[in-house]
């Protein structure tokens, strides 16, 4: 198949998560810096970029995908040798998720990215007569339960996420121009569909500084 390449460096992600905490895995990146797989793309219009005029951030429309990395391979992983602890705080075949916008044009320049992120698991109901949450639709997926044994795991701390999302649709949502439709399967399982705004995409590609959280 055809390849789209930015000859550009990367954009720094638009926000780091725990993964990048001092704390956590001092001097060593955890996930491969590069996305991959995933789907693409829908367009923004300049309005929808900027938040119809209430932030400036980008100068015309982009096309926005969305993809996956996961955590680097390591070769100690597979020595007998390596205390269990080790593997355990850092597994891998983990994945997270993010999304990227480049130009509509050549040479495509690659414009935002965001932070790491994971999709979550199905949500369930709270009580016996209810098989799914009353946020979901459609029929209830038993094998969905099965998902929910392999959860996305660092340093010791278990996220509510598959231990593997990979993304294979992405696009805008029929009727409704505000809003995205992203198709995902969990842990190899099962499927799921969410709708996003599109709003909050940009939120997570130029996030607001105020909404964000410092640590000191």
């Amino acid at each position: 198949g055809n390849a789209t390449k930015s000859e550009d460096a990367l954009p720094p992600r638009s926000f780091w998560t725990v993964d990048a905490h001092e704390d956590w895995f001092p001097g060593e990146p955890v996930f491969k810096e590069s996305a991959h797989g995933g789907a693409c793309c829908v367009l923004f219009s300049e309005e929808e970029v900027n938040l119809g005029g209430e932030r400036k951030n980008h100068d015309g429309s982009l096309l926005v995908g969305v993809g996956h990395t996961k955590v680097i391979w390591r070769p100690w992983y597979s020595k007998k040798s390596t205390p269990q602890e080790a593997k355990d705080k850092i597994p891998h075949t983990h994945y997270v998720t993010l999304f990227y916008a480049f130009d509509p044009f050549p040479p495509f320049r690659i414009r935002a990215r965001s932070g790491y992120f994971c999709l979550g698991h199905t949500p369930l109901g709270t009580n016996p007569n209810e098989q799914l949450a009353p946020t979901e639709g459609g029929a209830f997926n038993p094998h969905s339960v099965l998902t929910r044994n392999r959860s996305l795991s660092q340093n010791n701390i278990i996220f509510n996420c598959p231990q593997m999302s990979f993304v294979s649709s992405f696009a805008p949502k029929v009727g409704d121009s505000s809003r995205t439709i992203v198709g995902y399967g969990l842990n190899d399982c099962t499927g799921r569909l969410v709708e996003v705004e599109k709003r909050e995409i940009v939120r997570l590609l130029y996030p607001d500084p105020m909404d964000m959280i410092f640590e000191g």
